[in-house]
């Protein structure tokens, strides 16, 4: 059964199941808690905190959904230790101080563990409360490099900017002869700028030339500015470490007339990144965890139960759902829901098989796994290449 929490508030507003809540959230099915309760033991806790609300909500829509699909399966095959679990939803306000409150209120409400955020600058806010409170955190798509350096509870299953940074200057340099570049940078966003110091170093040392670096903020309306700029320096490539609103950003660049190749990182790809974008034609390619196009046992039967329609899935959905199972494995290899020990399980994975391939943790915390690079072509994504660490 799932639960919604606003950050707000210290106590669950109640089942989200039934009319007249003050927020939406899902129910996987009405009958998990009577279920669990007709065994005789209480329902493993466990939260995610994504943005049902406020700018980032349309991102994390898919992210919301991934870890909701895996604790409905795992629940029909019984749940871990033969205990249901209950997911608690807190909707962090797309805001860091809300992604704060929000695992405030998770550890009040004695998780397990808690899942998420999808935005650098919200899991970067929530990481310190977790590791205070020596609650095991996975996040799902947060790639920035400090928040696995946070603490030894602190997890995830994608991989970081460092890595990311390099495949995408390596591929602009031998796969696309790349010789120039210029990046455009959110000042607003962790992630952005965290992943837009890789590339212009990574870059550099490839021997490239970062030709300037442009800025903007999230909510600016017009890149009309930025799109001339970089017309008027014609680099070889332009990347653009952002959202949805580098699709806006790449629609004015076309406009202006440039000819440089775009950019980015794995906070493109959602479906609102190509609504923003338009139909224009435009060359582009991007890195991320996951296409729906690998060919594994894991990956062809998640896409065949849960791909609801032609539009392609994406690695938000799936990073979720293996968040979820990776997070039960190491409950079941503990043998127990005391925070140290599943905190240890995790720690001590090796070789997980998931949806979106092999999951081992180093030192670090942070998964050796592969990327994959997606190309976009009049308005659509298609898979390029994958590139191994």
């Amino acid at each position: 059964m799932a639960l919604l929490q606003s950050p707000g508030t210290g106590g669950l507003e109640g089942v989200v199941s039934g009319p007249g809540t003050r927020l939406r959230a899902w129910c996987a099915a009405a009958p998990l808690l009577a279920g669990a309760l007709a065994w005789g033991t209480p329902p493993i806790r466990i939260a995610s905190v994504f943005s049902h609300t406020g700018v980032a909500a349309g991102d994390n829509t898919l992210s919301i959904q991934g870890v909701r699909e895996a604790v409905e399966d795992i629940n029909a095959k019984g749940g871990p230790l033969g205990r249901r679990l209950e997911l608690i939803e807190f909707d962090n306000l797309s805001t860091p101080i809300g992604s704060k409150v929000a695992v405030e209120n998770a550890v009040r409400n004695n998780v397990t563990a808690i899942l998420g955020a999808s935005w650098s600058s919200h899991t970067l806010a929530m990481a310190p409360i977790a590791q205070a409170n020596r609650t095991p955190m996975i996040t799902t798509i947060s790639t920035h490099d400090q928040i696995t350096q946070m603490g030894d509870c602190i997890f995830r299953v994608c991989y970081n900017d460092s890595f990311q940074g390099l495949v995408m200057a390596k591929f602009a340099k031998e796969a696309l002869h790349a010789r120039s570049a210029i990046t455009i940078i959110d000042l607003t966003s962790d992630y952005a700028i965290g992943l837009g110091q890789a590339f212009e170093r990574q870059f550099e040392k490839a021997g490239g030339r970062i030709i300037r670096r442009l800025n903007y903020r999230l909510k600016q309306q017009a890149f009309t500015d930025i799109a001339a700029e970089v017309t008027a320096a014609r680099p070889d490539v332009v990347f653009i470490p952002g959202y949805w609103e580098s699709a806006v950003i790449i629609k004015a660049m076309r406009e202006q007339g440039s000819q440089a190749v775009a950019l980015g990182g794995d906070g493109w790809g959602t479906e609102r990144f190509f609504e923003r974008g338009g139909k224009d034609p435009l060359l582009a390619y991007y890195s991320t965890h996951w296409t729906e196009a690998v060919d594994s046992p894991q990956s062809r039967a998640f896409v065949k139960k849960h791909k609801r329609d032609p539009k392609p899935m994406v690695a938000g959905e799936a990073l979720s759902y293996d968040a979820v199972c990776l997070l039960v494995d190491a409950i079941r290899r503990a043998g127990s829901t005391d925070r140290e020990k599943v905190r240890e399980a995790l720690a001590a994975t090796r070789d997980f098989i998931g949806v979106t391939g092999h999951i081992s943790f180093a030192e670090g915390r942070d998964p050796i796994r592969s990327a994959v690079i997606m190309a976009i072509s009049d308005g659509k994504a298609r898979y390029d290449r994958t590139i191994q660490p």
